[in-house]
């Protein structure tokens, strides 16, 4: 095992589950600690090892070092009931009731270290402890949703229909909708009296891989472009949805990277490149970008100072021209005053009054 100074992992119980847990594995035979430690990467490498692997470091096949791992386990659980492991046990049985039955293995560890733990050593102490436990099971991750820990069956069952009927609600709509229409649903379907805790409901929304919430906390289908985005154009909408106002294209290049850390490095060139092909986005000054639905329309200003006098009967004082075309575009007072100059379209009458031709 490690052999950096370790953090002392009390959880709510008071009980430092690091001591706990490589305190029991210290009982073991040479080989079989050996087989553990690397089994759940205990000994910090950059991923615990296969069978084959192991198998192959102490040249066996790996159904023996399986059946090896298999007997240390067994051990392990009687070595734990002597360390009243079973007040560990209770206490993960009771999040995962908390939770509606069902949880991941992330929710196990905030539980046991808290939400800011960030050792990873606890995750691989969290799937130890759930490995000793023998009333717990776990399902395999889907297309639905990923891997779960549960007890029953039936609430299992209760977590994939609970996704179905939100799935179904969401492909009537069509559209997106906020956390209480979801927990109306699910009440409606599933809920005691009508009744069903908002608990439950982002645990099952947690795990779940079909209804995603998007960076506007909004709820959809994951296959729709503005809650999972695949491409910079969509990303780069749901950007400017969120700041609420138009940036430069280095700014929608910068927030999508930081909306989307992990991903793919957007790269301003690329960016630009897509908001010119896009006709939900409006370039509004040097650069900088405006969406469509906002009441932007395309165009350059000589367009705009155009629209603004056929929307009012033809004509309009100069000042006038210079503020509304400051709300849609972001371009000096000069540009606009220079445009008007064009004796093509506009024609100038007294107090600065300016007509289209």
């Amino acid at each position: 095992m490690s052999k950096k100074k370790k953090k002392i992992s009390k959880n709510k119980l008071g009980i430092d589950l690091e001591q706990l847990v490589f305190g029991m594995i210290e009982e073991l035979s040479k080989r079989s600690k050996d087989i553990v430690v690397k089994r759940f990467n205990f000994n910090r490498d950059e991923r615990a090892k296969t069978l084959e692997e192991i198998g192959s470091e102490y040249e066996i096949t790996r159904e023996r070092v399986r059946q090896i791992e298999f007997e240390a386990i067994s051990r392990l659980k009687s070595i734990g009931e002597k360390r009243n492991i079973d007040k560990v046990f209770k206490s993960i049985e009771n999040n995962i009731k908390s939770y509606g039955g069902i949880t991941g293995e992330e929710k196990i560890t905030n539980h046991l270290f808290g939400e800011k733990n960030d050792d990873k050593i606890n995750k691989q102490i969290t799937l130890f402890i759930l490995s000793l436990d023998d009333r717990i099971k776990e399902t395999a991750e889907t297309k639905i949703h990923k891997k779960v820990y549960f007890y029953e069956e039936e609430n299992v069952e209760r977590f994939k229909n609970v996704i179905k009927v939100i799935e179904e609600h969401l492909k009537e709509k069509k559209n997106s909708v906020n956390f209480d229409e979801i927990l109306e649903v699910a009440s409606r379907h599933f809920g005691n009296k009508g009744k069903f805790s908002p608990l439950h409901l982002e645990s099952y929304l947690d795990e779940n891989k079909v209804i995603l919430k998007n960076i506007l906390g909004q709820w959809g289908h994951t296959k729709w472009s503005y809650i999972n985005p695949k491409n910079v154009r969509d990303k780069a909408y749901l950007s400017l949805k969120k700041n609420e106002e138009p940036l430069h294209f280095i700014e929608i290049t910068d927030k999508i990277n930081e909306l989307w850390q992990g991903n793919r490095i957007a790269n301003n060139q690329t960016v630009h490149n897509e908001l010119i092909k896009d006709d939900r986005f409006v370039l509004v000054g040097r650069g900088t970008y405006a969406l469509k639905e906002w009441g932007y329309n395309p165009g350059t200003v000589l367009d705009v100072i155009i629209g603004l006098l056929k929307e009012d009967n033809g004509e309009m004082e100069q000042s006038k021209i210079v503020q509304e075309v400051f709300k849609r575009r972001q371009v000096k007072k000069n540009t606009i005053v220079l445009n008007l100059q064009n004796k093509k379209y506009f024609e100038k009458f007294p107090n600065k009054i300016y007509r289209l031709r």
